[in-house]
């Protein structure tokens, strides 16, 4: 409900944006654009290089542990029980972090902008997207409902492979938007 609701803003939003302010003063604010993307772009490497070496001494630190010990600090961090409350304040955190970096999702928001649905048809687009878009969430929800204990297992499973695999994956994803946020800068100014 929560993405369904945001999207439903963020659309308008968009559209109203569109309409009365970008077309009419992007001549203006293509240059200070250019040059917030460039800053951004400035940051995000300098981010993602911290980020990736950070977490590259923290891994060789715990390879470089025994097996013994790097268990006992793995067990020390992964030991969490789960309860209801936490599993929906999961979700709606996940979706309002995730909503923030939905590339594919604003992608579909610009292409059903350009047909200009009417209200009832965009209130039937955003559900059709968000049902598949929440698929996955409701899966999580109903396992733990009906199994508890091995939704536990799974997710403390899931969850250190996800901060494994994010720790080095989101750099390089951060790394690669800065690139493009100073290669449309570049474009901007030349």
């Amino acid at each position: 409900m929560t993405n369904y609701l945001a999207s439903f803003m963020f659309y308008t939003g968009v559209s109203i944006l569109n309409k009365q302010f970008l077309t009419t003063y992007w001549a203006i604010l293509e240059f200070p654009t250019a040059v917030l993307a460039f800053i951004t772009g400035s940051v995000l490497i300098w981010y993602s290089i911290r980020s990736f070496l950070i977490n590259w001494k923290a891994r060789k630190f715990l390879v470089d542990k025994s097996d013994k010990e790097s268990k006992e600090i793995e067990l020390k961090f992964s030991e969490k029980k789960i309860t209801p409350a936490s599993l929906i304040g999961i979700g709606f955190t996940t979706t309002v972090v995730e909503f923030s970096t939905a590339a594919p999702f604003i992608a579909y928001l610009t292409v059903v902008q350009q047909f200009q649905p009417t209200l009832g048809q965009l209130l039937l687009l955003l559900l059709i997207y968000n049902l598949i878009f929440s698929w996955p969430l409701f899966a999580l929800y109903f396992l733990f409902v009906g199994f508890q204990t091995t939704f536990e297992k799974i997710y403390t499973r899931m969850n250190f492979v996800l901060q494994m695999v994010s720790a080095f994956l989101l750099p390089i994803l951060f790394f690669i938007i800065a690139l493009l946020l100073i290669a449309y800068a570049g474009n901007s100014f030349f």
